[in-house]
């Protein structure tokens, strides 16, 4: 549930915010497959009034400049290529875009991380951060490590 910009606490839609989390329970990619990911897990840092955190998404509620990063650690069970991307409001951030190509086993990592402008009529504005890592026909294996985050910068 998103906050009401108006909360009684005065304008603040300049402050700065974080959040960071850190999720190492594995999450499954079969191949051929387009997989949300569980954002959060451990709490790194949560702070501010500007965002939200959902299992699966980072929801904004103030105008502004954000920072979004992540970076992934996963453990191949059969070679090919895995795509991780961000997505606002369900459309694809073209900047986030980045492909590995998963050995038959062992690990591989992959970062990924973009800046944006939120603006809106007022201090307000709503939009949702979701991360989706797709695998191409052959590849496979389990997200064992992902650190994510959302910075209001101003």
């Amino acid at each position: 549930m998103k906050m009401a910009c108006n909360n009684g606490n005065g304008n603040r839609a300049y402050q700065k915010s974080c959040v960071r989390y850190f999720n190492n329970a594995p999450q499954l990619l079969a191949a051929d497959s387009e997989n949300v990911l569980t954002l959060a897990g451990a709490k790194v840092v949560n702070s501010g009034s500007s965002i939200q955190v959902e299992p699966q998404s980072y929801d904004t509620v103030k105008i502004g400049l954000y920072h979004l990063a992540a970076d992934a650690v996963i453990a191949a069970t059969a070679a090919g290529v895995l795509t991780l991307q961000w997505y606002m409001d369900g459309v694809a951030l073209p900047c986030t875009l980045k492909r590995v190509t998963l050995p038959a086993s062992g690990n591989a990592e992959i970062h990924t991380e973009t800046d944006l402008e939120l603006s809106g009529c007022c201090c307000c504005v709503n939009h949702t951060f979701t991360l989706i890592a797709t695998t191409d026909s052959t590849a496979a294996g389990n997200v064992v490590e992902l650190c994510t985050g959302l910075l209001k910068l101003a």
